[in-house]
């Protein structure tokens, strides 16, 4: 059971339009105040034309006003701060679940591992024994050859049998980042702009997505680029490997989800500086 998926899938329908590719209106005024990655997380929360509001000295707000238009900015990124913490969680729970998995069937294995070599080493002791106390050297040689290819095939069963099991996940936020899509029917789409914008990554010369899919590739973690790997479907039969390999590409989406958070901060250090100079109390 895929206990890890939201009981309510709520969305922000205010950001269901974002386009990645949309130039975004933001004013020089603000071009000045913040940087280009604070206006476009901006743009994403849907905070940027009160944003620009609350930045202009002259904007003629009483101090109601413009207290309610701060404290609409402030919900919007706290909505986008309990998005990311929401996304994170999820996926952290997949990491543990598919880790849970991982050792279930090594735990199997083990077993199955220790049986074949018990069974092993006590079909040669009695090929041994039965050989010893026989006269009958034709006999003797049946049971000795017997005995070695029985003893033979439990060791090579040891040796080369790969255990599975089935594993589902009907939700899936690995596959939208593998295949990328326009727009993500697991991710919320204010992340979704995020992770799609290359102007969020380090070097910005791809998205967070395109760099996570990159390290997947460069770590050996998927090698059919068709994405014929059990990873990014409703799941499937998983071999230990398989599931340790999951779990480790879980882990590092959750950490780049995570770090959204500097950004976040960033933008948010920004608008307390801002709306600090800006109003004047008459």
């Amino acid at each position: 059971m895929d206990y890890c998926v939201p009981a309510q899938g709520v969305r922000d329908v205010d950001s269901e339009a974002l386009d990645v590719r949309a130039p975004i209106a933001a004013s020089p005024r603000l071009e000045q105040r913040f940087s280009r990655q604070d206006l476009l997380l901006a743009h994403a929360v849907g905070a940027l034309e009160d944003l620009d509001i609350l930045s202009t000295p002259d904007s003629g707000l009483d101090e109601d006003a413009w207290n309610e238009l701060l404290l609409r900015i402030e919900s919007r990124l706290l909505l986008f701060s309990t998005t990311l913490s929401s996304v994170s969680a999820e996926l952290n729970c997949e990491t543990k679940r598919t880790g849970r998995m991982a050792t279930l069937l090594q735990s199997q294995e083990s077993r199955r591992q220790n049986l074949l070599t018990v069974s092993s080493i006590v079909v040669g002791a009695l090929t041994t024994t039965v050989t010893a106390i026989s006269s009958n050297d034709r006999a003797n040689d049946i049971i000795d050859i017997s005995g070695s290819a029985v003893s033979a095939g439990l060791g090579l069963a040891a040796l080369f049998w790969t255990p599975s099991l089935s594993f589902t996940h009907t939700r899936n936020l690995l596959a939208d980042v593998w295949w990328r899509p326009e727009h993500s029917q697991t991710f919320p789409p204010s992340l979704w702009f995020v992770l799609r914008n290359k102007d969020f990554s380090n070097e910005q010369h791809h998205s967070i997505l395109h760099n996570v899919r990159a390290r997947w590739v460069d770590s050996g973690y998927v090698e059919d680029p068709a994405g014929a790997a059990p990873y990014f479907g409703a799941g499937g039969s998983y071999t230990l490997d398989e599931l340790q390999t999951r779990a480790q590409m879980l882990g590092e989406l959750e950490a780049a989800v995570r770090l959204i958070h500097q950004d976040l901060q960033s933008l948010l250090t920004r608008v307390v500086s801002a709306t600090k100079h800006t109003y004047r109390r008459e």
